[in-house]
């Protein structure tokens, strides 16, 4: 079964959008990782009973090159207080550009028009910048009817904003845009409408700051001691590294095989997705995905889980528009998160409850059922459950915040109070405020981005600071991505995500292609700003044996103080 699978990036006022991307969700069956590096092709053969014998075939060695690490080399940021004004009127400027100044409410001498979208053609402006640092670039301009450009920085593409069709001069700003000292130019290429340019503003940016001061204690106060452990992993190198993170497509392991294969390394993370363990369109009797959880680990990875959840009744859709499930329907004010099944049948029995809150619950409590595999084997779990809230792409957030909070905590309350599954970490992924749960029913917040082909990540510090700031005093990690961060200018942007998860297919085949490439994944496994599934092996084999003595909140606090010097300096 396939279905595409629409990626969106986190929006929030004055950050910039990053667009979708798509994907399939399919399940495979074929080779399973064993072991450290051990592929075993597992055979199956069924009785005449129905029960099904698994026959180990034939083992092979899954190995890959070694490399050296690869260090990061983040320039050193000077932090100086910068402010200047770049005039249109005083550049030299081209035959197909008039300075101007009939127009009220410029700044200096006059305006200059001449962008033009149907020539495509650019302003540049030069100037030297006094200190390497990030900057805020914003251009005063005026459209009658609206217009779209692009903002280039030493040629490099930087966003593509607009000025309003309102006759005045506005402002368009782009923050924390690093730029070297010295000469660098700052270019407008026009991409729609014409419009008049007033000047340009540069100051130092005083919005990035990463805030590494988070809470790591579980949302849910009865955790296991594994639960905890993780992250407590998680929270002490917040800020310090990111981990890896591979989604795979199936029981196959194809996508880890081939980031082992071509780096010597496994990521430390292995997400899943539990669509099959839908009733209403799913296979929940054939799912292997909890089996694969298992084995993963037991091999000392990092279990993290999704569920693209088709609509419990109804058509069944995991989009809106796919399916006629209408969520508000089961809205209720009926005490339901730990009622029994019984209580539920008389529930909507006596009217108090709707048909479509009931098939809720038997979904919840049939992917419950799955999930307590794990906890029974004391494996903590990444849970991202309704993602990508405020998209309005699914059933679950399309019919408003009220009822996606109200499914949230439903959820929430129901799988730790009745189903007490206390290995589940907590993940959020979404767009809005309106859709994010009380801090007391998530652990951990993450945004979901992709890029256009071709397209750099470079850092995501947008989508990074704009979720800071919406879900203050939580970790923030890169729940999916078309393309990897790049390490050092994370670092550099203080965009350090807790973790990634680099979907797969289309975005991590068996050969390059225009997303990934074999060298970025070598630097990003090998950097020594990533971990990976031997590094969260080796804090466990630590914290077995006693000697992981600081904290999360020691860790934070040291980093806390060091910043603030670093600032100073």
């Amino acid at each position: 079964m396939n279905r595409k699978k629409q990626g969106c990036a986190l929006a929030a006022a004055a950050m910039l959008l990053f667009a979708g991307g798509c994907a399939e969700i399919s399940q495979s069956a074929g080779v399973a990782v064993q072991g450290d590096a051990v592929l075993s092709d597992i055979a199956g053969t069924t009785t005449a009973a129905g029960t099904t014998t698994i026959t180990t075939t034939v083992t092979t060695q899954l190995t890959g090159p070694e490399y050296s690490e690869v260090p990061l080399d983040v320039p050193y940021l000077y932090m100086q207080e910068v402010s200047l004004t770049l005039q249109a009127e005083d550049l030299e400027l081209p035959v197909s550009f008039e300075t101007s100044n009939a127009l009220p409410g410029y700044t200096g001498s006059g305006y200059v028009s001449g962008l033009k979208g149907d020539l495509n053609n650019t302003m540049i402006f030069g100037t030297e910048l006094p200190a390497s640092q990030h900057y805020d670039i914003s251009i005063i301009a005026c459209a009658e009817e609206g217009a779209e450009y692009t903002l280039l920085v030493n040629d490099t593409e930087i966003s593509t904003g607009a000025i309003e069709g309102t006759g005045k001069f506005i402002c368009a700003t782009a923050f924390g845009i690093y730029m070297e000292a010295g000469v660098n130019t700052i270019a407008i290429r026009q991409e729609s409408g014409d419009m008049l340019v007033d000047c340009i503003e540069l100051v130092n940016d005083t919005a990035l700051s990463p805030n590494r001061m988070v809470n790591t204690t579980p949302c849910n106060p009865d955790a296991i001691p594994e639960t905890v452990q993780l992250l407590e992993f998680l929270g002490q190198n917040y800020g310090q590294k990111i981990i890896s993170g591979q989604h795979v497509s199936g029981s196959g392991n194809e996508e880890i095989a081939r980031i082992v294969e071509t780096t010597g390394k496994f990521p430390a993370i292995r997400f899943a997705d539990l669509y099959s363990y839908s009733q209403n369109g799913g296979d929940p009797e054939n799912g292997d995905v909890i089996e694969d959880g298992l084995e993963w680990a037991e091999q000392g990875g990092i279990v993290g889980l999704m569920w693209h959840w088709y609509a419990p009744m109804g058509e069944a859709g995991v989009f809106a528009e796919d399916t006629d499930f209408m969520l508000t329907n089961a809205v209720c004010d009926a005490d339901i998160a730990t009622a029994s099944p019984e209580e539920i049948r008389d529930l909507y029995e006596s009217g108090m409850i709707s048909e479509e809150c009931v098939s809720l619950i038997e979904d919840i409590d049939m992917v419950s059922e799955a999930l307590s595999r794990l906890c029974d084997a004391g494996v903590p779990v990444l849970w991202r459950p309704l993602h990508q809230a405020g998209s309005e792409l699914y059933w679950w957030d399309s019919a408003g915040s009220e009822a996606y909070v109200w499914l949230w905590n439903l959820m929430h309350v129901r799988m730790i109070e009745y189903h007490e599954l206390n290995n589940l970490i907590w993940v959020w992924s979404g767009l809005s405020t309106d859709y994010l749960p009380d801090d007391t029913y998530y652990d951990i917040a993450s945004a979901d981005v992709y890029m256009d082909e071709k397209q750099a990540f470079g850092s995501g510090y947008e989508a990074y600071y704009a979720l800071q700031e919406l879900a203050q005093g939580k970790m923030i990690a890169l729940s999916e991505c078309s393309s990897l961060p790049d390490v050092t200018t994370a670092f550099r942007d203080g965009s350090v995500w807790s973790y990634f998860g680099l979907w797969y297919e289309p975005y991590l085949t068996e050969e390059d292609n225009a997303f990934i490439d074999s060298q970025t994944l070598i630097e990003t496994y090998n950097s020594e700003g990533v971990l990976t599934r031997e590094d969260y092996i080796a804090f466990c084999e630590q914290a077995e044996s006693g000697m992981i003595t600081t904290t999360a909140a020691d860790e934070a606090a040291l980093w806390q103080e060091g910043g603030e010097e670093y600032a100073e300096g």
